[in-house]
C-alpha cells in the first residue's frame, strides 16, 4: 500500500505528549498516529456493527410511524456484544454487576 503524507495542526502540549508516548513506545510518531487512529477506527466499526440492527429498526419504524407497526423488538445484543457496549461505555457488564 502507497503511503500519503498530510499534516495535521493540534495544539503544542498535545504534539509533545503525542512525541513523548511514541518514544515510549518505540515507534516515530507517525507510526505512533497510524495505530492510535486505526485502533479508534476499528472500535467505531465495532460498535456499528453491534448496531447496525438498531438502526436499521429505527429507519424501519420511522417508515411505520403511525402504522401501528413496531420494528425492532426482536433485537437483543449478545452477552459478548453487552460486554463491549459496557466496556466502551465504562460500567459493569451485566455479569459483573450481579457478581
Amino acid at each position: 500500500m502507497a503511503t500519503e503524507r498530510f499534516s495535521i495542526s493540534m495544539p503544542a502540549e498535545i504534539r509533545d505528549r503525542i512525541r513523548e508516548h511514541a518514544a515510549d513506545a518505540g515507534l516515530d510518531v507517525s507510526t505512533f498516529l497510524t495505530i492510535a487512529a486505526q485502533a479508534q477506527m476499528d472500535q467505531q466499526d465495532r460498535v456499528r456493527e453491534i448496531f447496525k440492527p438498531y438502526k436499521e429498526a429505527r429507519t424501519e419504524a420511522e417508515k411505520l410511524a403511525g402504522t401501528g407497526t413496531w420494528a425492532g423488538d426482536e433485537i437483543e445484543l449478545s452477552r459478548q456484544e453487552q460486554a463491549e457496549v459496557d466496556a466502551l461505555f465504562g460500567r459493569p457488564s451485566q455479569g459483573e454487576a450481579t457478581a
